[in-house]
């Protein structure tokens, strides 16, 4: 009996370590991202989200449209295909005219709104905010 019940305990074991390295496999190949941690400030959601052993800072806004129906939350701890938008590589324009910026390094925080200034952070590793058409609030859309 003692020898089933071992059994078992070493089945599940393994089942369960064999999920975990899936999950991790699968976020290392292709556009897949674990979703680390969920912070907000005033009407934005700042998404910690990584891959293989980088960090990156996701920036959503809140939905604040009643009408619109979530299929599917967002959750802490699970791997979600991701087409992130790099907040640096966008083309600055004024007026019309293309504006590069001479030092990317400079910048430390963007500004999304009247009140809201949202910083990288060098010390964790995050050197620019991304944005995403996948998470809408905390709503996923598969595309």
């Amino acid at each position: 009996m003692m020898k089933v019940i071992g059994s078992i305990i070493l089945i599940l074991l393994f089942c369960a370590c064999a999920s975990m390295g899936s999950l991790r496999h699968k976020s290392q190949k292709g556009p897949y991202y674990i979703i680390d941690s969920i912070d907000s400030i005033n009407n934005w959601y700042t998404i910690y989200a990584s891959k293989n052993d980088s960090i990156f800072k996701i920036v959503v806004h809140k939905e604040l449209d009643a009408n619109y129906e979530c299929k599917k939350m967002i959750e802490v701890g699970t791997c979600y295909k991701l087409v992130l938008h790099s907040r640096k590589k966008e083309v600055l324009k004024i007026n019309g005219i293309i504006v590069n910026p001479v030092n990317n390094l400079d910048v430390q925080c963007y500004t999304y709104d009247d009140n809201t200034e949202i910083c990288i952070e060098p010390k964790k590793g995050i050197y620019d905010l991304f944005h995403t058409p996948n998470i809408r609030g905390l709503c996923y859309i598969e595309q």
